[in-house]
């Protein structure tokens, strides 16, 4: 066990794998509320069968591999469907650490679940088959193998026909053996986390194994789930969490469930670009700034330069100021192994005059002019901006690539098309959680200006940028450890129209798992800790890493299949309690005459998505009896839920 560990914490420290608006029914009779016209998938599926017949060679795969231990002990008791032995898993000799990483991982958790020791080694044996886990890279010979399932992952689309990630895997039963490839080390490990989960039954849920690594012991293993592929139709798929960074517990959980980034140290094949508000900070460190240049920053009315203190942002007109911050990052390229460097805007801060700049009309491109008045003047300027830095980048490193925000002063789509080595993260601010991102019914809603503009500005940045990332706050919210928000069909419809769009990234905010009040909480002045955010939207988090590998899962078959999984004896009452939860949402923001965003109180939503809708004893009733029938570590979460909701509905006279 110590040396599992060991390997876990080192491969954190070592590895670093780069990475239409729809009125759609959705399962269950619950609908989403305010599309407004069907998604389309994009060209094929994200899971299909794989039957192509495979002719193993006549040579040796496995020449010049260690020969196998002379006293290496095989166990009898994980078998394939027509009951033959796999008796070893077999990673190839030379294999990049994240593959033996893989290898680990497998024999951990076929030890938690059937008691064996699965041997880790270099080649197969004689009279059982094995777990071969492979690349093109690590054993070639599967590149004739598999000819037909690696060009199928291999195929990534395009923005039009919709896209798909490298990551994507197969899984083979041919000749006894269990192949589980992939085209990169971190496909092949998104198998073994596949294979894990469907033929072993296990969940991942939790950051702390004690409490979230759901599975039951079981004294014989069958993998009878074989011979499929999959692909996600997103190249990023992760979380940016409130709180500690670079918490080792939370990359490996997240791993497992298939996702591939974080903001946090790179480990576990997750690769995290860094969206940051740095602009200011890449201006003033260049090798090139000059402290005594007033170009560089805003102004006051009159055109008197504010200098770095007085200034909100850097003034996007200033060819000086994109001079100097490209020389920055191209030093930083040039001088490391960095290929992506984020240009945020400041944090919140609403620019200010650059005057005399900004009252005269602006060309963004030659002989085209953007007026003062127009809404995107702003945002045409910075995104110009960015181009010019990008060009600059891409000159001096062809493979460099620059990031930059739709957030706040530039959200509004611009005139210009962005350079293809820019990467946009749109920071969906304000956004009604209660509709999907592209519901026009958004418009009607009272609140926030940003919060009814989405759906038209979302679909105008698909128009402009070739690289497009999405900042939701899913799970990011003033009352997160109070009430926990049943979106999942709102993520599932926007998860579906970004894949239609060709969108390249999923990076939503949340809280971390961990025991611990710092963060955002302070913020919101919320009771509880991050763990508590986590006993409120803990089937939330897993189904979105469900819907952020396969958009198009039933989310009816997932929500039992947790239920039953973690909740054991009280899962009828769990599933009652997320029905109660969801109808009373669908109900009252359907009623709600406001946008339901991140400052939508406690006591609002209790109020109108409980109280109002009549449902706050059988909510309760449901939580005491899931209370009363569960066992475990889970029945503590579950005694945090129903305390949560006594005490939110005894504020109320009636519920």
């Amino acid at each position: 066990m110590q040396r599992f560990l060991s390997l876990l914490l080192a491969t954190i420290l070592l590895l670093f794998a780069l990475i239409s608006c729809g009125e759609a029914a959705t399962p269950g009779g619950i609908s989403p509320q305010g599309t407004d016209a069907a998604s389309e998938s994009p060209a094929g599926p994200a899971s299909q069968p794989a039957t192509e017949p495979v002719t193993e060679p006549d040579t040796d795969l496995f020449a010049g591999s260690d020969p196998l231990p002379a006293d290496l002990s095989v166990p009898a008791n994980i078998k394939t469907g027509d009951g033959s032995v796999l008796g070893t898993i077999v990673v190839p000799a030379g294999a990049e650490d994240l593959l033996a990483y893989a290898g680990q991982e497998l024999a951990y958790h076929v030890k938690k679940v059937t008691g064996s020791d699965l041997p880790v080694v270099s080649r197969t044996g004689e009279g059982y088959g094995s777990f071969i886990i492979a690349t093109p890279d690590s054993l070639p010979a599967v590149s004739e193998m598999f000819s037909d399932d690696l060009s199928w992952l291999a195929d990534l689309g395009t923005k039009e026909t919709g896209k798909w990630a490298p990551d994507g895997f197969a899984i083979r039963l041919v000749g006894g053996n269990v192949w589980i490839l992939g085209n990169t080390a971190r496909g092949a490990l998104n198998g073994v986390y596949d294979l894990i989960e469907d033929n072993l039954g296990v969940l991942w849920v939790r950051a702390d194994e004690s409490k979230g690594l759901i599975f039951r012991e079981m004294p014989e293993a069958t993998i009878s789930r074989v011979d499929y592929r999959e692909k996600s139709p997103f190249l990023m798929r992760g979380w940016l969490l409130c709180g500690v960074t670079g918490e080792p517990t939370n990359q490996i959980l997240f791993s497992r469930n298939k996702l591939n980034a974080m903001n946090a140290d790179p480990g576990h094949g997750m690769d995290y670009a860094g969206f940051g508000h740095t602009i200011k900070w890449l201006l003033t460190s260049s090798p090139a700034y000059d402290p005594n240049e007033t170009e560089y920053w805003e102004t006051d009315d009159e055109g008197n330069s504010l200098g770095l203190e007085g200034s909100h942002q850097v003034n996007p007109w200033s060819e000086k100021a994109a001079e100097v911050i490209a020389a920055n990052i191209i030093n930083q390229m040039q001088n490391s192994s960095k290929r992506f460097i984020f240009i945020g805007e400041e944090d919140a801060a609403l620019h200010l005059r650059c005057v005399p700049y900004d009252t005269e009309p602006f060309e963004y491109a030659p002989g085209q002019f953007v007026q003062p008045d127009a809404e995107n003047y702003y945002s045409t300027v910075m995104c110009t901006m960015i181009n010019k830095i990008a060009r600059m980048v891409r000159e001096a490193v062809p493979d460099g690539e620059v990031g930059a925000f739709a957030y706040n002063n530039a959200i509004v789509p611009p005139e210009c098309e962005m350079e293809d080595n820019v990467q946009i993260c749109y920071a969906a601010w304000a956004e009604d959680l209660s509709l999907p991102i592209l519901s026009q019914k958004a418009k009607d809603k009272k609140g926030d200006y940003m919060a009814s503009n989405h759906c038209d500005w979302v679909r105008g940045w698909g128009e402009k940028s070739s690289h497009l990332y999405f900042w939701n706050y899913y799970i990011c919210y003033e009352s997160c450890t109070q009430y926990g928000w049943p979106i999942w069909y709102r993520i599932q419809q926007d998860l579906q129209d970004y894949a239609a769009m060709g969108v390249d990234g999923l990076i939503p905010e949340g809280e971390i798992d961990l025991e611990t009040d710092c963060g955002l909480l302070d913020y919101w002045d919320e009771p509880g800790n991050h763990s508590n955010v986590w006993d409120q939207n803990m089937m939330l988090y897993w189904l979105y890493s469900k819907l952020a590998w396969n958009p198009w899962e039933d989310i009816p078959t997932l929500i039992a299949y947790f239920c039953d999984s973690v909740y054991g004896d009280a899962s009828p009452y769990m599933q009652e309690y997320y029905s109660l939860l969801e109808k009373g949402w669908n109900d009252g923001t359907a009623e709600y005459k406001r946008i339901v965003n991140i400052h939508t109180a406690p006591t609002e939503c209790y109020k109108n998505f409980v109280r109002k809708q009549g449902i706050g004893k059988d909510l309760l009733a449901a939580l005491e009896n899931a209370y009363n029938a569960a066992s475990g570590p889970v029945k503590d979460s579950i005694l945090y839920v129903w305390e949560t909701a006594k005490r939110q509905l005894s504020s109320f006279g009636s519920y």
